[in-house]
């Protein structure tokens, strides 16, 4: 049976993935490195239309660091109002702030515009790239303005007022105040998917299992992870991503119908066999090898293999996707 993802309920729009930070979790790989692009009002209309037509009820926007360009982000706001879809919240690092007045005006302006919720990451994480002082006035910056703020995780501000609130801390420093356990007691106390950057992150303290043990674990197929849509994403390209399996794509307009297995293949085989079908695949026919750390689970594995592929110039589909994903730290 082809796969397909006909019903989406809540979701995100990656308005960029141009970001000042490159956060040690990141599920998309976001970062300073990534190409400046920024969606278009047009194709962000598209998006939400589509979006609305399956079921969506509501979107938020993040990326990359949204706020990074306020000009794009109104037309992105425009276009929601257009297409008739709520925006839950906008996401944000606060790694744009500057001045507290400024900032004060630029939310106040978006915000006569559709912006009504600020949702301002707070983690060791991002603090490797943005001083506390940033986050705080972001916040504060977002109340004058008569926004709603999400602090999130406000938790962590604890740990942070551990260090200068003035400067940046690499993830190191929380290792060294902390304990080399740290990672492990930040999933005990957040969600965090595994996925992007964060197999390596906690990788070491969650261990990692030989290849063989990896496969003989694995559920059957992985149609289930690939068609949950509870909280799905779109981004700028006019790409859907499957489940939350970062780095690979569905193009929007192919969502609501089955997905020719010719065009794709990677997520036609992972629906019907599993990773161990896509293993399988690339180890006899890709010269895939495993690497002798082993893998955390099945999705680590999954992107491994892909990051092979794309290494490999694989031209079969437009699956894996955007490239920057696997060509970028």
């Amino acid at each position: 049976m082809s796969l397909a993802v006909t019903r989406l309920r809540s979701g995100g729009l990656i308005a960029t993935y141009r970001c000042q930070s490159a956060c040690p979790h990141c599920l998309y790989r976001g970062g300073p490195a990534r190409a400046p692009e920024y969606i278009d009002q047009g194709m962000a209309t598209e998006l939400f239309a589509k979006a609305l037509s399956l079921g969506a009820t509501a979107m938020h926007v993040g990326g990359g660091e949204p706020l990074a360009d306020p000009l794009s982000l109104a037309g992105v706001l425009a276009a929601a109002a257009e297409a008739g879809m709520p925006i839950e919240y906008v996401e944000t690092s606060g790694s744009w702030f500057e001045d507290a007045g400024e900032a004060a005006e630029i939310l106040a302006e978006l915000g006569s515009m559709g912006l009504s919720r600020l949702l301002v990451s707070i983690s060791p994480m991002h603090n490797g790239f943005i001083p506390l002082r940033k986050t705080l006035g972001t916040i504060e910056a977002a109340r004058r303005a008569g926004l709603e703020v999400l602090p999130w995780q406000e938790h962590f501000l604890g740990d942070l007022r551990a260090f200068d609130p003035d400067t940046t801390h690499p993830f190191r420093e929380y290792l060294e105040r902390f304990g080399p356990d740290y990672p492990g007691r930040i999933l005990e106390r957040v969600w965090i998917h595994l996925g992007g950057r964060a197999f390596d992150l906690f990788g070491p303290v969650l261990g990692r299992k030989p290849v063989a043990m990896v496969l003989a674990g694995a559920s059957a197929d992985c149609r289930g992870e690939l068609t949950d849509a509870s909280h799905f994403h779109m981004d700028l390209y006019g790409d859907y991503t499957p489940g939350l399996c970062s780095g690979l794509a569905i193009r929007v307009k192919d969502l609501g119908e089955p997905l020719d297995p010719e065009f794709y293949p990677i997520l036609s085989t992972l629906a019907e066999s599993g990773i161990r079908g896509l293993y399988d695949y690339a180890a006899n026919l890709e010269d895939f090898t495993a690497s002798p750390e082993g893998y955390v689970n099945k999705c680590e594995l999954c992107q491994d293999i892909r990051r092979h592929l794309s290494e490999r110039g694989w031209f079969e589909s437009t699956e894996l996707a955007p490239a920057e994903f696997y060509a970028l730290p």
